[in-house]
């Protein structure tokens, strides 16, 4: 084998592996959908989940940790997104639960910790929310776990 047709060869290597070390930063970013409206007459309920990337459980048990004095705070809906349109913040309280009070009809963008986003129309429907349950946990590489938002109805 000649040497020039061997550093040829690690040469296409090296080439293949940093595009693929390169592109693989974005393998790992999840993208939720954009212009989905989770549908609620009151925005009140209580957040939940795990607070590091490095615990992943069932979600039974993610669920099943209150997380307590995390900041919300409800934006105008606007993409792109515009952290000037602030309508109002509150905070969880020991027990994760929060309440929004009296709210406008319209659409909104719901962040927690500044981390995790979920867009919300506020409207009349037929059946009255009771609550939200918001699973505000680490995703999984795979997107799933997580970034959840429950609606309960009366």
């Amino acid at each position: 084998m000649r040497i020039g047709s061997v550093s040829s060869r690690i040469g296409s290597v090296v080439a293949v592996v940093s595009l693929l070390l390169i592109s693989g930063g974005h393998l790992g970013a999840c993208s939720w959908a954009i212009g989905y409206f989770y549908q609620v007459t009151a925005l009140r309920g209580r957040v939940v989940g795990t607070e590091t990337s490095h615990v992943f459980a069932p979600r039974w048990l993610r669920q099943s940790f209150a997380r307590k004095y995390v900041k919300l705070a409800l934006y105008e809906y606007r993409q792109p997104f515009d952290s000037k349109l602030i309508v109002k913040t509150v905070e969880t309280d020991k027990n994760g639960v929060f309440d929004f009070g009296p709210l406008k009809i319209g659409y909104y963008t719901l962040t927690i910790d500044d981390q995790d986003a979920f867009d919300v129309e506020v409207k009349n429907l037929p059946q009255v929310t009771e609550s939200v349950l918001i699973d505000a946990s680490p995703v999984y590489p795979d997107c799933s776990g997580g970034h959840e938002f429950i609606v309960k109805t009366k």
